[in-house]
């Protein structure tokens, strides 16, 4: 018998437990009383993922032995697999007693509080198996999760530098830092920390794409040019080099644009079952799902407060589902979208899983997804692959299509999506008859005194700006920056600044092509009102290409400085032209580089044309299209209506043009 016993520890070594089980089975009954066997049967089901018989097996070992401790911990952690975590931790609690140094029930109770949300309790345990294992990887890794979860960014980056030399080949661990340093805003130390994995493993999924995106943090473009080649080159392989607001930052190309996202959607642990018909009653509301981590003091929190505050509560039922954690309770924004629906839940610490079964709990007919591609990484974008309700909508976050036939629509307009382009998107489109993007008309602006003399701005000279983040300054922008203050002597440039490396590494950029740095003017990121404020003092904003400006686009027309835009093919390089075509100002889309510098030059150097477009958005607030949000939201609910009656109807979804 013993050498049966022996054949099943050889089967187990080699990880062939289906085998291991028959041979248990064959002599179980002559070992029933034998707790190493027992032991041994419950971890031969264990591994089977046979929670219940593993649970059996050693519930038999402890009751013919009770101080085994062994079986204990094991125990614990059977029944910690099937949710019954207040009895696994009885059971773990009395393997402590019996062995108060037994790492493996450390770990085990780091996860159950982990999954009981007791995440204090959680890092106590964790803390005290990586005290008797500093270097033990799993625990490691458990420990970072933790710390994502309870948002201590500080420690987190602590603990990585403390346990990375314990594995100084694990990539995943300088990945994490990166990532950390990258959300910390230390954007020159993720970009090193991105370059050391490529040492490591110059294939590493995504890590070019991350070097690429700090670099455009940093504005330090060395060897941008060849790492465009690369990004371009390595998508069309189908490799999985960067996400796609990246692709789209860098590139004006729908088609490639296209390939990216359906690479980087391959990530995603996707159930391909179909979606079961909810049942809907004649008489009853439309049960609207909005998904955002930014229902907040973010620029879609700004855009879309006042059309969910306009929509019909009679005829449809307006669920906000919010997947951030970065929100106060004094954020106004957010205490004032969340009033807007008729429920609002958090749901940032649930799984996909969860918030999947609660979607389906509450019937959502139609689930709108406000981010899409836009979370990188952190994306919750999983959530609709796996189809939380019978229509799904990519809107106003993401500018491009999801690449996925899951997603059945996305709002757009003519200017955004023209025909033409239809075929690079999975999406059919809803076509609304102005802009697709939700502006306030009623905004308020800071009462705080501000002069050009306290923003450090020029008295006489002629003011460009730009109020994009620095990520959207390529060199091409630059250099035509660069010719258009070349030929505007005196005139200054005003941006805004994302950090020092990026305001040093733009100052050179334009003392490169002969513009004095000190006519390079940065201010920093202040309150939505107070910046509302200031751009009186700006004369014409310089649009970003292919990455146009679009709440800053907004914002500009709604306080009455002109921008001028140069119109791309790309959905993202086309925003700008559309909320300038909708506001009636087509002479400030530019169709081409040449264009948009002479017209630039044309508008610094006559100040009545410049005061005309400055009068002409002005006057054209009340009228605009663009902020009449209640025509706006009986446009998108108009939409709604369609989509879901062709659902109803057992219609498959097709463009629709309002």
């Amino acid at each position: 018998m013993r050498d049966k016993i022996n054949e099943i520890l050889k089967l187990i070594k080699a990880k062939k437990f289906k085998e291991a089980q028959i041979k248990c089975d064959d002599i179980k009954n002559h070992f029933d009383k034998n707790v190493d066997f027992l032991h041994i049967y419950g971890f031969v089901f264990f591994n089977l993922n046979n929670y219940e018989k593993a649970i059996d097996q050693w519930e038999k070992a402890i009751k013919i032995d009770p101080k085994f401790v062994d079986g204990l911990n094991n125990l614990g952690n059977a029944l910690s697999k099937i949710k019954k975590f207040d009895e696994a931790i009885n059971y773990l609690n009395k393997a402590l007693e019996l062995k108060p140094n037994f790492f493996e029930t450390y770990y085990t109770l780091g996860e159950i509080f982990f999954e009981k949300g007791m995440y204090e309790q959680s890092l106590v345990n964790l803390n005290k198996a990586l005290d008797l294992k500093p270097g033990n990887l799993p625990t490691i890794k458990n420990k970072l999760k933790l710390l994502s979860k309870m948002n201590m960014k500080e420690e987190y980056l602590n603990f990585l530098e403390k346990v990375i030399p314990f594995h100084p080949k694990e990539t995943d661990l300088y990945y994490k830092k990166a990532q950390v340093l990258s959300e910390l805003g230390m954007n020159y130390q993720s970009l090193n920390t991105y370059k050391t994995i490529l040492m490591i493993d110059p294939e590493f999924p995504y890590v070019l794409g991350n070097v690429v995106n700090d670099k455009l943090k940093n504005c330090s473009w060395d060897g941008l040019e060849r790492d465009l080649d690369d990004l371009k080159n390595k998508i069309n392989e189908e490799k999985e080099i960067a996400d796609p607001l990246l692709i789209s930052t860098l590139f004006d190309s729908t088609e490639l644009l296209n390939k990216a996202t359906k690479i980087w959607n391959k990530q995603y642990d996707v159930n391909d079952s179909q979606f079961k018909p909810l049942s809907f009653e004649i008489n009853s509301k439309i049960n609207i799902g909005y998904f955002s981590a930014d229902f907040r003091d973010h620029p879609i929190g700004h855009l879309i407060a006042e059309m969910l505050e306009n929509h019909d509560k009679s005829k449809y039922e307006i669920y906000g589902f919010y997947l951030g954690n970065k929100h106060k309770e004094n954020d106004r924004f957010y205490l004032r979208i969340k009033k807007t629906f008729t429920k609002f839940y958090d749901v940032s610490n649930l799984s996909d899983k969860e918030i999947l079964s609660l979607s389906k709990k509450l019937k959502i007919h139609i689930a709108i997804d406000l981010m899409a591609h836009t979370g990188g990484h952190e994306s919750r974008f999983g959530i609709f692959l796996n189809k939380l309700a019978p229509i799904q909508i990519n809107f106003l976050g993401y500018p491009g299509t999801s690449g996925s036939n899951k997603i059945d629509y996305i709002i757009a307009d003519k200017i955004v999506i023209p025909e033409k382009n239809k075929k690079f998107f999975s999406e059919k489109i809803i076509y609304l008859p102005n802009s697709y993007q939700p502006s306030e008309k009623n905004r308020t602006l800071s009462e705080k005194i501000i002069t050009k003399q306290n923003l450090n701005l020029p008295v006489e000279d002629f003011i460009f700006c730009c109020f994009n983040t620095n990520k959207k300054i390529l060199p091409n922008t630059v250099k035509l920056w660069s010719e258009i203050l070349n030929q505007i002597p005196k005139s200054v440039m005003w941006l805004i600044s994302s950090n020092d490396y990026a305001e040093k590494n733009l100052k050179k950029e334009f003392e490169n092509r002969n513009i004095d740095s000190k006519r390079i003017i940065f201010c920093n990121k202040v309150p939505i009102s107070e910046h509302l404020a200031r751009i009186k003092y700006a004369d014409l904003f310089l649009d970003t290409f292919p990455y146009n400006a679009h709440t800053s686009c907004s914002d500009s027309i709604w306080a009455g400085l002109p921008i001028l835009t140069l119109e791309g093919d790309s959905f993202q390089s086309r925003v700008a032209s559309s909320l300038l075509k909708t506001t009636g100002l087509n002479e400030l889309i530019a169709k081409n580089e040449k264009e948009y510098v002479d017209k630039a030059i044309y508008i610094a150097k006559n100040k009545e044309y410049l005061n005309e477009l400055k009068n002409k958005l002005i006057a054209s607030k009340d009228s605009n299209p663009l902020f009449d949000n209640k025509s706006f939201t009986h446009n998108i609910e108009n939409a709604y209506s369609i989509v879901f009656e062709k659902y109803i109807n057992k219609k498959d979804p097709e463009d629709v043009y309002l």
